[in-house]
């Protein structure tokens, strides 16, 4: 036994032996540790769009700021985004803030090109919103199709003074919108849904219409699969039912609805193989109706209706002012006005003839409210684009050149209201209307702005003309004329609700 203690005792003093005269060869590296100090704020705020500046104070012991190189990164905080990006290879950081509304982490690092050694300083970084109440305009400048947000004290009481967000699309998201723009909408439900679509030839994509971060591609949402050939977007709440509303996406003549909530688009089933074409319009004001479609091929309206969506003739029109059933006529425009109608300016098929016919969709039966025959206003078959008045007898329509108010309810007569000058040509018209039933029931500007897009074919500048105008009978003032220049060709426009509408 003392044996073997002796053998394991002899055998640990050679080992400590031989490690005493063991050469240390490794390649090793002995740089002294950095003595810089940096010196910054630890929490920085700045607002989305704004250019973040960070000052920074480097005691670099001594050594010569040549010797150093200079880094900025900046990560997301919220969990699964995944966002880790190089911002800036200066000391002082100059950036302008494209990220969304939330927590960051900024880190600031120094290197000595001599001994690689680093230093480093994080930075919390929080980033506030901006993006509010304004007025969305699509636009086509320099080859490529985004859209700029206008939020002005001239119709919104939030903000202090104008504010124009530009390609916003293309700076939230980091990637050009694809295909040329066609329209442009929004859609607020239950008083916290809300998100803005776009619709191009090539597609359409669903955004946040808080941060304008793209959650969809359209297509993804087509349950037939059936290629998206987008002509149409708008989408209608029911007024006696705060639950219930539909989006609706006309595609290659096909009506497509997506119920609230819902998980994408469904087209409605025709019954006994009935075909049919949609009109790219169609009305918004329902209640026993799940849509409605306006069917071009046989000039008719078609209910929509449980079960399983089917589309289905309205019931017979008796003695009626016109036949909702056999229209004979192609709809050439379709909105909401007046007492929640729906003013619907139709040209008959054989003769051509213009008519304004009024529909109550919001009732089970007996439909129609008006029919005007508007065949003799003048220029309104040269007409490209209409407005229409939710809180009068209010009904505008444009040439190229000029806008004319038509009295259909009074004199039945239209009168040119205002011209654009002379080397501009109106590309669209829309009447600013902020409300939605029953969760924005009041706005100091709704239903008295006109807003008109023109265009410059010489220069190729867009501008956006603002006009308050009397929402009962539709004088507009000229005097309160408001511009706003700096777009492209616009091709369309909406507005886009303050966050939850408030």
């Amino acid at each position: 036994m003392m044996k073997k203690i002796f053998i394991f005792l002899l055998s640990v003093v050679m080992i400590i032996a031989i490690n005493s005269c063991y050469n240390d060869t490794g390649n090793y590296d002995y740089s002294q540790l950095s003595n810089v100090t940096i010196t910054a704020q630890d929490t920085v705020y700045v607002t989305q769009f704004n250019t973040l500046t960070v000052p920074v104070e480097i005691d670099l012991d001594g050594m010569a700021e040549d010797d150093y190189t200079y880094s900025w990164r900046l990560w997301s905080n919220e969990i699964g985004n995944k966002l880790k990006k190089s911002i800036s290879d200066t000391k002082e950081l100059s950036y302008e803030v494209v990220e969304v509304p939330g927590s960051y982490t900024l880190v600031f690092t120094t290197t000595n090109k001599l001994t690689n050694v680093s230093e480093y300083k994080t930075i919390d970084l929080m980033v506030q919103g901006v993006i509010s109440e304004g007025w969305m305009v699509l636009q086509e400048k320099d080859g490529k199709t985004d859209f700029d947000l206008i939020m002005s004290p001239y119709f919104s009481e939030r903000h202090q003074e104008d504010i124009i967000l530009r390609n916003l699309y293309e700076s939230v998201n980091g990637e050009p919108l694809q295909g040329h723009g066609l329209k442009i909408s929004n859609y607020f439900a239950l008083g916290r849904y809300q998100y803005v679509v776009i619709l191009t030839d090539e597609g359409g994509v669903r955004l946040s219409a808080t941060t304008m971060q793209k959650t969809y591609d359209l297509s993804t949402l087509m349950f037939d699969e059936k290629p998206l050939q987008p002509e149409n977007y708008f989408y209608f709440d029911y007024y006696w039912c705060l639950g219930r509303g539909n989006e609706v996406i006309i595609s290659d003549g096909r009506y497509y609805i997506n119920e609230l909530l819902g998980e994408g688009y469904t087209e409605p089933i025709l019954k006994d193989g009935e075909t049919y074409r949609a009109s790219k319009w169609g009305p918004k004001q329902l209640w026993t109706f799940k849509g409605m479609i306006y069917d071009e091929l046989n000039g008719r309206f078609l209910g929509i209706q449980n079960p399983y969506l089917t589309a289905t003739p309205l019931p017979e029109a008796v003695g009626r002012k016109f036949d909702w059933n056999n229209m004979g006529a192609k709809l050439l425009y379709m909105d909401t006005g007046f007492k929640h109608y729906d003013y619907g300016l139709m040209e008959d098929w054989d003769t051509q003839e213009l008519s304004l016919y009024v529909l109550n969709f919001d009732v089970k039966n007996n439909f129609d409210v008006a029919m005007y025959s508007a065949d003799n206003i003048p220029e309104l078959a040269n007409a490209k684009y209409y407005a229409i008045g939710e809180r009068g007898n209010v009904f505008f329509y444009a040439t190229d050149k000029d806008i004319y108010l038509y009295d259909y309810a009074g004199s039945n007569t239209g009168n040119k209201a205002h011209s654009v000058p002379i080397d501009e040509r109106i590309t669209n018209m829309k009447i600013f209307k902020p409300l939605v039933d029953r969760y924005i029931t009041s706005h100091p500007y709704d239903n008295k702005i006109l807003i008109l897009s023109t265009h410059n074919d010489n220069t190729g500048e867009g501008k956006i003309y603002m006009y308050k105008f009397n929402e009962s009978v539709g004088t507009i003032e000229k005097e309160s004329e408001k511009v706003f220049d700096g777009f492209g060709r616009i091709l369309d426009m909406d507005y886009n609700y303050a966050k939850y509408g408030s």
